[in-house]
Formats: structure tokens, sequence, C-alpha cells
């Protein structure tokens, strides 16, 4: 089974094995917006993403090729 991964926009992009990133809450997302809005520069996104504490992260195992690397420990 194929999976397709979409932004944030329902925008769908390449397909990928596994994908790894931090989990974006509403502080991140607040701050991504600003940027995307052009509110913000780039150098203002990565300072104010860098005191946002908390910050989880989330695994995609999107292919039979990626689940295939998984272990139970």
């Amino acid at each position: 089974m194929d999976f397709i991964i979409a932004n944030r926009e329902g925008r769908k992009t390449e397909k990928y094995d596994f994908v790894f990133g931090p989990i974006a809450d509403d502080k991140v997302g607040l701050q991504l917006r600003r940027y995307k809005d052009e509110l913000i520069d780039k150098e203002e996104l990565l300072e104010k993403l860098k005191f946002i504490k908390g910050i989880t992260y989330q695994y995609f195992f999107g292919t039979q090729d990626a689940i295939k690397y998984l272990k139970i420990l």
C-alpha cells in the first residue's frame, strides 16, 4: 500500500518511505503562518522556534520497505 504525504494545506507532496520531524503545535503553527504571510523573516522564524519548549517528534513509516526495518524492543 502506498501513502501520499500532504502538507497542512492538503496539497500532495512526493511519496516517502520514512518521515521524521517535529509535531507542530499551535505555537509552531502560528510562527509558520506568520512566516508564510511574510510578517516575519526566516531569521526571526528560526529564533522564535528555538525557544518553544516541549516540541515532540513524530515518525511515519509509509511503505512496506520502511516498515520491515521496525523491531520490537
